[in-house]
């Protein structure tokens, strides 16, 4: 709900076979971006940051993303940056769910 209410086109991809894509989001001029969502407790390693690159491409998205409740190893951080992924860690979801929700009740 978040992501449609920025503008962009949701698909539920996730399952087997999803090559580390949960979503792909399209913006109005076609922009897509893969998304992967983590609700873990532990820290997200690079693993998962190694595996959306090559989901990124097999979705032909432009940009990916990962998502997750908890936060980031340092390998993870470094290879997102040299692999232009970006992450969004567990307090900055937070942030931008509650000033979403805020928002919503004002408007």
């Amino acid at each position: 709900m978040y992501y449609k209410d920025q503008g962009y086109a949701v698909e539920r991809v996730g399952g087997s076979g999803d090559s580390e894509v949960d979503l792909i989001l399209r913006g109005k001029e076609g922009y897509k971006i893969a998304v992967q969502c983590k609700w873990w407790k532990q820290n997200v390693g690079n693993d998962i940051v190694l595996r959306l690159k090559a989901g990124k491409k097999v979705h032909g998205c432009y940009d990916a993303w990962v998502v997750t409740t908890s936060n980031f190893t340092k390998d993870a951080r470094r290879d997102a940056e040299r692999l232009n992924i970006q992450l969004i860690n567990g307090i900055a979801l937070e942030n931008k769910l509650n000033a979403w929700k805020k928002k919503k009740r004002i408007g």
